[in-house]
């Protein structure tokens, strides 16, 4: 293709961009759909815990879940916010009412996965966790649900390694 055809092409994707604010936008739909659910399970938690009706497992157990339901929206809001910046733009902190968090500033696509995989990791600990108190489940449906906290765990690690890797031979 000739150089002229190629760079309209590259400066119609670019300006194209803003496309993707339509699934940060589908983001912040869910993370509102996410408050929602958490917003509904704290009243029948406290009439339980006030009124003793629930055991001391179960309480645990429903804490459990609104962590993990805290964890999925923390998961949802880092990439809405975090993409946006990256790969649509950060102009939205130039004003002086806003503040950008200070983590904001050091993320790139590398930091991105490492944070969304370490978060993962995170929500499928609780999982695990929640899973093994509830003790409803057979002992390998159990094994299951660690084993697959396991290959989240090594996942990231290897995502990390190769991103180490990829980085010492670039500056060598």
């Amino acid at each position: 293709m000739e150089k002229s055809a190629l760079e309209f092409i590259g400066g119609m994707l670019f300006k194209m961009r803003f496309l993707m604010s339509f699934f940060y936008m589908g983001l912040v739909v869910i993370l509102v759909a996410i408050l929602w659910r958490f917003l509904s399970e704290i009243p029948y938690l406290i009439t339980s815990v006030l009124g003793q009706e629930i055991a001391k497992i179960d309480l645990i157990i429903k804490v459990l879940e609104l962590v993990d339901i805290t964890m999925v929206a923390q998961l949802v809001w880092v990439v809405a916010l975090a993409g946006f910046s990256l790969f649509v733009t950060n102009d939205h902190f130039e004003g002086k009412t806003i503040s950008k968090p200070d983590w904001l500033d050091h993320v790139n696509t590398y930091n991105l996965k490492l944070k969304l995989g370490f978060a993962i990791i995170s929500i499928s600990g609780v999982h695990a966790l929640k899973t093994y108190l509830e003790g409803s489940l057979p002992t390998t449906e159990i094994m299951f649900v660690v084993g697959i906290h396991v290959l989240f765990v090594l996942a990231a690690i290897g995502i990390a390694l190769s991103e180490y890797l990829a980085r010492a031979s670039q500056r060598t």
